[in-house]
């Protein structure tokens, strides 16, 4: 049997028959019905039964069945529903669902599921037929996904075989100026078609990754892949489905290892903006994709912002709308000048002037202000109207993980630890992608004298975006991480790494001074902190002063070592 273009897993002579076209009814090989009461078990079973391998992970899961929770809350409830069904369905040497510290998956060799077939006489009724989950949007639009999905099988099963991909939807989602990213189902050019489903899967969780950041629209499922197929023209897709961005991707044996190629596509003109090959094959072995997907999702993220900056910049003034005083502003905060932060303040203003609730333009204005009260080590009372920002940021968009993390730093800033990491972590439940919140938290258990955490949170930020923009941050908190811990060359040459990407970047050149003079290269030390204030013009060791630690003997040891250094 065949599942779209691909191999059934499993046969029909497995345990139990699942039946979710229709009414949801799960039923032993001798025909017994299986009582599942609970409706969010019932779901979970069929997003397993459904997705290409029969596995999600865990995050996934809880955000589409217990999203409306806290992140606690609906790990625990998690938990408590895989237990429940343990002990609905038995166990035994292969139960029929099995999980493990990050996944959960359905034994398809144990189990029929009659959604997994192309030969659809019908469509037997929607979907779960009369399931809903009161408050649950992910769900919901899970759920809506799959029916429109299975209704494109179910009536190309009945159509002659066609080389042309399938009509995409005939009215283009409006996206009111903002880009849209398609991420077309990767190709499988192994010669193996078991890894039709891990292919794809790929994708699915990719997209459902990249939907976390609120300012990008993500084409849904249901409408991209019906894009299928090596000789799909990933321009005329985009163009189709109302993307300016489309995504390509290939698994492929790359010599003795399996691989992944990926291309990023400007419909607008052909161009690649960007491609990559990535290896798969520890990921593969223990399906923990979750370091791959964070990364991808970061650096898409980051190539269609850039991108779409330069656009913004080659507009007339008088022809900028909200979205494009954004990215024109984000340009000049990339800058990191004095008068480029000028003149992203203004670009995020008139922005606001247009939209004043825009939550993207909220961010980026408190963004701007955050690092205007960094470079000038602003006042108290300063900080607190920076943290007030960021709390309306929130309000704007509470899905938005920016807004949390950017509240997280103003609590840093004000020695809130708790309320910090609350935030923080928040900020990366919401976007495992986002780099920065994890890098801030990093900075979080600097301030706190957890310099062993912060190593360890401070390399995941670190492998998550080895390209990221912002990276001479994370550098520069690894370099004061292995200071503080007398690790005095691996600091070094952290902070050394963070002043190639940054040479203005006064924190990490205190990191390397401090270092050398530990080290005793007394000549290195005297040539380093002569050019701290080289390129750092009115640098004053009183600047290390706004520096939040909490054990203030950790400021006194830096600028003590600024002074053996120029003595």
């Amino acid at each position: 049997m065949t599942w779209g273009s691909h191999k059934l897993i499993g046969d029909s002579s497995g345990t139990f028959r699942l039946h979710v076209l229709g009414p949801f009814r799960l039923e032993r090989a001798d025909g017994a019905r299986v009582a599942v009461n609970s409706k969010r078990s019932q779901a979970l079973i069929a997003m397993l039964a459904l997705s290409g391998g029969g596995e999600r992970t865990r995050s996934w899961l809880q955000d589409r069945l217990w999203g409306s929770r806290a992140a606690e809350q609906a790990q625990a409830s998690l938990r408590r529903e895989l237990a429940n069904l343990r002990s609905v369905l038995g166990g035994g040497d292969a139960p029929l669902i099995e999980s493990d510290r990050q996944r959960v998956w359905i034994n398809l060799k144990r189990a029929h599921v009659d959604a997994r077939q192309l030969e659809l006489p019908e469509y037997r009724g929607d979907l779960l037929e009369g399931l809903d989950i009161a408050g649950e949007d992910g769900f919901e639009d899970w759920l809506r996904d799959e029916r429109s999905r299975l209704k494109q099988i179910s009536g190309a099963a009945a159509q002659p075989a066609v080389t042309a991909p399938p009509a995409a939807p005939q009215t283009r989602p409006d996206f009111q100026t903002l880009p849209a990213l398609a991420i077309l189902p990767f190709v499988n050019q192994t010669v193996d078609p078991a890894l039709d489903f891990y292919a794809e899967g790929l994708a699915e969780d990719l997209i459902d990754r990249m939907s976390r950041l609120r300012w990008l629209p993500i084409i849904a499922r249901s409408s991209s892949f019906a894009f299928r197929g090596p000789e799909v023209d990933a321009r005329a897709a985009g163009t189709e489905l109302g993307a300016r961005y489309v995504l390509e991707g290939r698994v492929r044996i790359d010599g003795a290892a399996l691989g992944l190629s990926l291309s990023l596509v400007d419909v607008e003109d052909g161009n690649t903006l960007w491609s990559n090959r990535a290896m798969l094959g520890t990921q593969a072995e223990t399906g923990d994709f979750e370091i791959l997907l964070s990364g991808l999702s970061s650096v898409l993220g980051a190539r269609i912002d850039e991108q779409e900056q330069r656009n913004a910049l080659r507009k007339l003034q008088s022809d900028l709308n909200v979205r494009d005083l954004i990215w024109r502003g984000r340009w000049h905060l990339a800058r990191l000048t004095k008068v480029d932060s000028a003149q992203a303040r203004i670009c995020f203003d008139a922005a606001l002037a247009q939209e004043p609730n825009s939550p993207e333009a909220l961010i980026q204005a408190t963004w701007a202000e955050l690092l205007d009260l960094w470079a000038n080590r602003g006042a108290e009372e300063q900080i607190r109207a920076l943290r007030k920002r960021a709390q309306k940021a929130i309000l704007a968009d509470y899905e938005d993980a920016r807004g949390h993390m950017l509240a997280g730093i103003a609590e840093i800033w004000l020695k809130q630890p708790v309320r910090a990491e609350a935030l923080l972590n928040r900020a990366a439940e919401l976007n495992p992608s986002l780099v920065m919140a994890h890098a801030q938290l990093g900075c979080l258990h600097n301030m706190h004298s957890a310099h062993e955490r912060a190593i360890t949170t401070l390399n995941f930020a670190y492998r998550l975006s080895p390209n990221d923009h912002d990276l001479f941050f994370t550098l520069g908190e690894l370099g004061i991480a292995h200071l503080m811990s007398g690790n005095w060359a691996v600091a070094l040459a952290h902070a050394e790494n963070a002043i190639i990407r940054r040479s203005a970047y006064w924190l990490a050149h205190v990191v390397r001074v401090n270092a050398l003079v530990q080290l005793e290269r007394w000549d290195e030390a005297r040539d380093a902190h002569a050019e701290l204030y080289s390129v750092k013009v009115g640098f004053d060791p009183a600047f290390i002063d706004w520096v939040p630690f909490t054990d203030r003997a950790k400021t006194t040891f830096l600028k003590e070592g600024l002074n053996r250094a120029r003595s």
